[in-house]
């Protein structure tokens, strides 16, 4: 129990685990897709009763007895409403989507007017939110998304993007300004909640369909001021045909209930993923009073969370708080759920008022503990887990991993931290961490990046590689995550000569490493999508038998790199969690090598939510199952985790 009377522990324990956030992220979709289907039936209903009622009208401007329409419903005039409306929405909507997958996260954020923050920033507040989403980021085993900051006063932020891979996480610049760490801390951790439970996802897909929808009322403009080529025309008239204005205005008007319904979709799918984030933002930082806090300020801030934009209203649904301002009393409408309510679920003593804040004061008061902050913090110890801990920490990760994270970040040297920020310098790092300790082979290797390689990104390499040749094996993945910001940041020739790079310093000792392998998939999965159209993959085996030789062979992989007394006892344990003890069904312990890796994990990635949970807890407790969890067997395993969308946080 915790000091707000256990509330949210409670409600913590309602928060699925990661695979069932994915199951249900599935029927969200589906739920999805049944509203926008309702939605366009009944505006195609509301655009045949306007254009019906708007030719009725219009024949009043029409000689007497020249009626050309008499009857309510007519058949041919039914099926163009429908075409012409299902064209429009369509259209639109594919349009729109089509526009947020090119740009992911990053053209939400950029649609709302954010900067992308520095990665060498001076500024306190900004270094602050920095780290904050670094280690999060860490804790959670994601790559560290991008960071930007939405110059508005309103207390606010929101997460975007299709995956992990494309996500960004976006602050406005009242809530560095306003919020303490542990406030920071509890919103950001609730963004990263969305990110991990596949919401951002679903609210790129709610953005891009909703698009269609607006466009009615668009139509009906164009049709108020389209100029007049009627005959019915007098040479002294100008602008529109009043029967064609008159059919634009009411088209217009049913625009408007495709607004009405746009909102009452968001609300339907982004409430209760609010209470969620809530909940496991308390699980993930162990802080309740934070994120309870930071909705306290919110409260009591003149300028709430409100986000004033031209773009606020169709990206409301990705904010932490309502960023449109609300009708009075009307929260019941808003996509998002009263603060009060919020509160209460977090803090059950919570009275309901909010203090009044004032501004100037906790500014100066955020500032300066900002910059003491940042004079250093203690190291964490190490944890030391089971099978069951690290399956409950995939996708939910709580405070102990928090504080894991930001005791492997401070073991970095700060040197590698700081060129770990920047293009040229994290392309550097990336070749350092391939060099081949053999004298023969990194010559060769330095040749090829001579010939290849962008000439002060070699400098650069030269420079800081005997920092990088020191660097602990374990904190190899954290320091790549680190660089994940800075690598997207690539332009598309860069990205192509950085692909050209890694292959021939995988390639110099025609051998490949279980660390190269990590790298390779790891670097390919999460920027491969920034440069190049990446299909989604899609689930198409929901029985385990489907792809049990897949499954052997990647446990197999794991096993080989264990010191197991029994391989065989452990290969048959893990492949009865993975088959749910299917009979029938007997695969072998495998020798294989990395080569027939990446076609097995190409297959099982199209399994359902559940095959891979099972899949995933087989491989942990093959890594566990000899009491060591050696650094060649967890870089395996977050390869395979990564393979399969799932965040594997460090063990």
């Amino acid at each position: 129990m915790d000091a707000s009377g256990g509330q949210p522990i409670r409600e913590a324990k309602d928060v699925k685990d990661f695979f069932g956030q994915q199951a249900q992220a599935r029927r969200n979709t589906t739920l999805l897709v049944l509203l926008f289907s309702c939605a366009v039936v009944v505006i195609i209903l509301s655009v045949y009763l306007a254009i019906t009622a708007g030719l009725f009208l219009t024949q009043m401007f029409v000689s007497q007895g020249d009626w050309f329409i008499r009857d309510f419903w007519d058949d041919e005039r039914f099926l163009w409403v429908v075409g012409l409306t299902m064209l429009i929405v369509t259209s639109g909507s594919l349009y729109r989507t089509y526009q947020l997958k090119q740009g992911g996260g990053a053209a939400v954020a950029e649609m709302l007017g954010a900067q992308r923050v520095p990665a060498a920033t001076e500024d306190p507040l900004l270094r602050r939110l920095q780290n904050v989403v670094e280690e999060m980021a860490i804790a959670a085993g994601l790559p560290v998304p991008p960071v930007y900051l939405l110059p508005q006063a309103g207390i606010n932020a929101f997460a975007a993007g299709f995956g992990r891979s494309d996500a960004v996480v976006a602050v406005t610049s009242g809530a560095i300004e306003l919020l303490n760490r542990d406030e920071l801390q509890g919103v950001i951790a609730h963004e990263f909640s969305h990110i991990l439970n596949g919401d951002t996802r679903l609210k790129m897909r709610l953005m891009g369909l909703l698009f269609g929808i607006t466009l009615i009322s668009d139509a009906g403009i164009v049709m108020m001021t389209a100029r007049n080529t009627s005959a019915y025309r007098t040479s002294g008239e100008r602008g529109t045909h009043p029967g064609i204005a008159l059919i634009g205005f009411l088209i217009f008007l049913v625009g408007t209930i495709g607004a009405v319904f746009a909102d009452m979709i968001k609300r339907a799918v982004s409430r209760q993923r609010e209470f969620l984030a809530d909940a496991a933002a308390v699980q993930f930082t162990r802080n309740p009073a934070g994120i309870a806090s930071a909705l306290k300020v919110i409260g009591g801030y003149k300028g709430g969370s409100r986000v004033n934009h031209t773009a606020t209203q169709q990206t409301s649904h990705f904010f932490f708080g309502n960023a449109v301002k609300s009708w009075e009393n009307k929260d019941w409408w808003a996509t998002h759920p009263p603060l009060a309510e919020r509160i209460k679920r977090l803090d059950a003593s919570f009275a309901g008022s909010f203090d009044t804040i004032d501004p100037g004061s906790r500014s100066a008061s955020v500032m300066h503990e900002a910059v003491s902050s940042l004079s250093g913090q203690p190291s964490i110890e190490v944890l030391q887990v089971d099978v069951e801990t690290v399956m409950q920490s995939i996708g939910q990760p709580d405070a102990d991993a928090l504080q894991q994270a930001v005791s492997l970040l401070e073991r970095i040297p700060d040197r590698l931290r700081q060129f770990a920020h920047d293009p040229f310098t994290a392309r550097a790092i990336v070749y350092g961490l391939l060099l081949d300790e053999q004298k023969v082979i990194r010559s060769a290797q330095l040749d090829a990046l001579e010939s290849q390689a962008d000439a002060n990104v070699l400098r650069e390499l030269l420079d800081i590689q005997p920092v990088v040749s020191g660097l602990e094996a374990e904190l190899h993945i954290p320091l790549l995550e680190l660089l994940m910001p800075a690598l997207k940041s690539l332009s598309q020739p860069q990205y192509k000569q950085f692909r050209q790079c890694i292959a021939a310093l995988i390639k110099a000792d025609n051998e490949l490493s279980i660390f190269e392998y990590m790298l390779h998939r790891m670097l390919i999965r999460h920027l491969h999508p920034g440069f190049t159209r990446v299909k989604p993959a899609v689930v198409y085996y929901d029985v385990a038998s489907e792809i049990a030789d897949e499954a052997g062979l990647i446990v197999s992989m794991l096993i080989r790199e264990g010191r197991h007394e029994h391989p065989e006892k452990v290969f048959d344990h893990a492949m009865s969690q993975v088959l749910a003890w299917q009979t029938g069904i007997q695969p072998s312990l495998q020798q294989s090598d990395l080569s027939k890796l990446d076609q097995a994990l190409n297959k099982a990635d199209k399994a359902t939510p559940e095959i891979k949970r099972r899949l995933v807890k087989a491989c942990v407790e093959v890594v566990l199952a000899d009491g060591q969890v050696r650094v060649n067997e967890f870089e395996l395993l977050r390869a395979v985790c990564d393979a399969l969308g799932c965040p594997m946080p460090q063990i």
